[in-house]
């Protein structure tokens, strides 16, 4: 996984996914016309960020870069999940788990709604 997400690196800090033909396009917002998933954005967002262009990546996806700290706490949960089970739950529970889903289907809704 490790040597995934450096490849992944590499290629979104050198090559913008606005430009290049080889990213894949978001198949919702191609099908409906242009409604825009809760996604999309996020590979330009992602390679804004390598940038160091924060206005820009959240301007292209704003829960993406809301949701970093959250992904760097489950990871963190992942690599103690045998020291410290207690934290690894936590981070993990079905309570987390559903207000994310809700704050996903909020943000897709409204995304949709007001343009962004």
């Amino acid at each position: 996984m490790i040597i995934c997400g450096i490849a992944a690196t590499v290629v979104y800090g050198m090559f913008d996914p606005a430009e290049s033909a080889f990213f894949p396009k978001c198949p919702f917002l191609l099908l409906t016309g242009g409604l825009r998933c809760p996604g999309c954005g996020s590979q330009r967002a992602i390679h804004s960020l390598l940038h160091l262009e924060f206005k820009e990546a959240f301007l292209y996806n704003p829960l993406v870069i809301i949701s970093i700290p959250f992904l760097i706490l489950l990871a963190a949960a992942a690599l103690v999940k045998e020291s410290r089970p207690g934290f690894y739950n936590k981070v993990n529970s079905s309570l987390l788990s559903k207000t994310l889903l809700v704050i996903i289907i909020v943000w897709w809704i409204v995304r949709n709604i007001i343009g962004l």
